[in-house]
């Protein structure tokens, strides 16, 4: 899996715990979607590879997949 590691939170799960503190949502606090959204986001980013995607190309899908439908309002 091409996901960058720090200590045991992925890039995807770190920026989606900072996104959702910064909007300040009540989803901040519920591990289960985060993993979800987190694990969603690194398949992706790997699907998106493959399909011949550059990184940044694919990890802005990954992101899209890791704060759709969640808003800061």
């Amino acid at each position: 899996m091409e996901t960058k590691e720090v200590g045991d939170l992925s890039y995807y799960e770190m920026y989606l715990r900072k996104y959702l503190e910064e909007i300040d949502s009540p989803l901040k606090h519920d591990e289960e979607f985060i993993k979800e959204r987190t694990d969603s986001a690194e398949v992706e980013y790997e699907e998106r590879r493959r399909d011949g995607l550059t990184v940044t190309q694919a990890q802005e899908c990954a992101i899209a997949v890791l704060t759709d439908g969640i808003s800061d309002e």
